[in-house]
């Protein structure tokens, strides 16, 4: 098991923002709230690129002028990755830097994923915290689905046919995502991890409104009994619980198949592609799954209130 107290996290005023040390490259993904443009306007590094996903649905005339852009054409998430590398270049003696506050979840866990197959040792992790939900408990994020749920493209793993399935969701604000992950395979057994403590208090209690409004036979029980909490601004807290349930199961008989469904913060999306990378690949039978986004709301939040900084480690060691 590995030991994710060791990495280093920082939090920021967003008037410190100038203060972060330069890198060589730095990348966040497009959209139009206040906090993702702040961040990249006040940042220092080489070159600075968007990453502006399909799914935000963007007409030319929207985007920056003068800025280097990444524009995939496709919302899947192996070929936004691979254009975004491609876009990079060698990446060998280069320090990079990535805001995640308006990252596709899918595309967020590829990328991680893709920067660690190319032997990434290390990468400083941006994520800016608004100061509220637009509509509180009723914002939409994922305008709407394909309907489709599967596993993250070149990250599925071989399933155990005698195996139970286990679903380890994070709990967040998109009742509709939960929904449809929790009924898109029969028999899942669910474990919930909840963000808590929350962004702020009020963030906690929305979310578990949302959550309840999905209506998920298999969170009746689960809600109680199985559920986890992982503080939603830390993603090696969230690596940790996810490594610890994975122990537990494995411990209490046949070892599961074992779904990996982050639908809440990015930060605890970190922690579930990060839990995978150094240790759920290894394992086997883990695999990342989501639901498909063909649209995405381009702005949900009000303000900046502040800013975590993670030193994210890629490669064992």
């Amino acid at each position: 098991m590995i030991d994710y107290s060791i990495y280093y996290q920082q939090e920021l005023h967003p008037s410190e923002i100038n203060g972060i040390a330069h890198h060589d490259i730095f990348v966040s993904a497009f959209n139009s709230s206040e906090r993702v443009r702040k961040v990249y306007e006040q940042i220092s590094a080489d070159r600075k690129i968007w990453l502006v996903h399909p799914e935000y649905r963007y007409d030319a005339d929207e985007l920056p002028q003068n800025q280097e852009m990444v524009l995939p054409k496709v919302n899947n998430e192996a070929e936004q990755t691979y254009d975004l590398l491609a876009s990079l270049g060698p990446l060998d003696g280069k320090t990079l830097c990535i805001d995640i506050t308006g990252f596709m979840r899918h595309v967020l866990i590829s990328l991680m994923a893709g920067l660690a197959r190319v032997s990434v040792a290390q990468v400083t992790v941006l994520y800016s915290e608004p100061e509220s939900y637009a509509k509180q408990e009723a914002t939409q994020f994922s305008t709407s689905t394909s309907g489709s749920v599967r596993t993250i493209l070149g990250m599925r793993q071989t399933r155990d046919e005698q195996a139970p399935d286990v679903l380890i969701l994070g709990v967040g604000f998109d009742d509709k995502l939960i929904s449809e992950v929790i009924n898109h395979k029969e028999h899942l057994v669910v474990y919930p991890v909840l963000g808590f403590p929350s962004l702020s208090p009020d963030m906690f209690q929305q979310s578990a409104i949302r959550a309840a409004r999905s209506a998920a036979p298999a969170l009746d029980e689960a809600w109680i009994t199985k559920r986890y909490f992982a503080p939603a601004n830390n993603p090696f807290a969230t690596a940790t619980v996810v490594s610890e349930i994975v122990k537990r199961l494995d411990l209490a008989g046949i070892p599961p198949n074992i779904y990996l469904s982050p639908l809440s913060t990015k930060v605890q999306v970190l922690g579930f592609v990060l839990y995978w990378i150094l240790e759920g690949q290894y394992r086997g039978a883990i695999s990342p799954l989501l639901p498909e986004c063909d649209t995405y709301a381009q702005e949900t939040t009000i303000g900046l209130k502040r800013l975590w900084k993670y030193d994210v480690e890629l490669q064992r060691k």
